[in-house]
């Protein structure tokens, strides 16, 4: 039913309406895990949320890979018009953007609204293991016990994963004991600093791995890990506004928007990782699901798939390196509290 509400034709001329798409339904994701499933309500909320943008995700693929080379873009003074065509146009830089461009920005849209709305959560409930009282109380009763619905209450399951990656980001093996290099050697001299770009790229791969293969399996399944992302950095991000907040001297939700600014850049290009993944595997499948085998379509279908591939991996280093890097030095430069 959701799906029937979703006007592609507008979704196509204002792609940024995904944004309330994906908080809308985030929202919803939330009430019914809370509901029916309130011992699992981190969980099953992102299954339902990620099952509710999985569908026009889906017909933007399929879209996406029906057109692929048979269209070209022609322009008549102020009007552009769509020339359909029997044989493939030659693969470009400009041409892949211009053909993938818009499903980018559904996916990072919608990506940001559930973000958005998860972090919200985090503001409207009250701590389990601090001071934040939360803007709303709620409490249910379980047998004859009376249970307050905190943060790790609802979003159990989002704390200790993001707990798991940060134990293994730190446990990380040396980069440079690795690399058998003397300390002195390391890249830009902080040997510390390498051993965390190094575990980064690890955990993050395992991801992309991940994200790519089940897209692959299951046509556009890996909407699910995109959510769950959008879930635990909307969650970790607003839990640290809380705590860091005070000793900053400002209001919670003025610090998560600064904080914002700071982590934005590699935020972005971390999630746009997972979408050219996600892109590739549901490509991929459409291709190998609705073309002959030899044909020219299958072969240049996954072209494209093996090229957004390439990209997700060249993100991926670039992401690693921003937040090791150059978030660092930014937060160097600004004065501390």
């Amino acid at each position: 039913m959701l799906n029937k509400l979703i006007n592609l034709a507008k979704l196509h001329s204002s792609p940024e309406s995904a944004f309330l798409m994906g908080f809308i339904y985030a929202i919803i994701g939330i009430l019914v895990a809370f509901f029916l499933f309130p011992s699992y309500i981190g969980i099953v909320s992102v299954f339902f949320t990620s099952m509710a943008l999985m569908p026009v995700i889906s017909r933007l693929i399929e879209e996406l890979a029906l057109r692929e080379g048979r269209e070209k873009q022609v322009k008549e003074g102020n009007i552009t018009l769509t020339e359909l065509q029997l044989r493939g146009k030659k693969i470009s830089v400009k041409g892949l953007w211009l053909d993938h461009k818009h499903l980018i920005q559904v996916y990072l849209y919608s990506f940001f609204g559930a973000f958005m709305l998860f972090a919200l959560m985090i503001f409207i409930l009250p701590q389990e293991n601090g001071n934040y009282d939360g803007l709303m109380k709620i409490t249910i009763t379980k047998g004859n016990q009376e249970i307050l619905v905190s943060d790790h209450y609802v979003f159990g399951e989002q704390f200790e994963a993001y707990e798991r990656i940060s134990g293994s980001t730190g446990d990380a093996v040396g980069a440079t004991e690795v690399m058998g290099k003397a300390a002195d050697s390391c890249f830009l001299g902080d040997c510390e600093k390498l051993d965390f770009f190094v575990g980064i790229i690890k955990n993050n791969l395992w991801v992309l791995i991940v994200t790519f293969l089940v897209s692959l399996i299951y046509g556009f399944g890996a909407m699910f890990i995109i959510t769950w992302n959008a879930s635990v950095w909307g969650i970790v991000f607003a839990n640290r506004s809380i705590e860091l907040a005070p000793l900053a001297g400002k209001n919670p939700i003025v610090f998560f928007g600064l904080l914002l600014l700071t982590v934005l850049p590699h935020t972005a290009l971390e999630a746009l990782t997972y979408f050219a993944a996600a892109m590739s595997g549901g490509i991929a499948s459409q291709g190998i699901a609705k073309e002959e085998f030899e044909s020219e379509r299958f072969e240049r279908i996954l072209i494209q798939a093996f090229i957004l591939m390439l990209l997700s991996l060249l993100l991926l280093v670039l992401a690693a390196f921003v937040e090791t890097y150059v978030i660092n030095a930014i937060d160097e430069m600004i004065p501390k509290y």
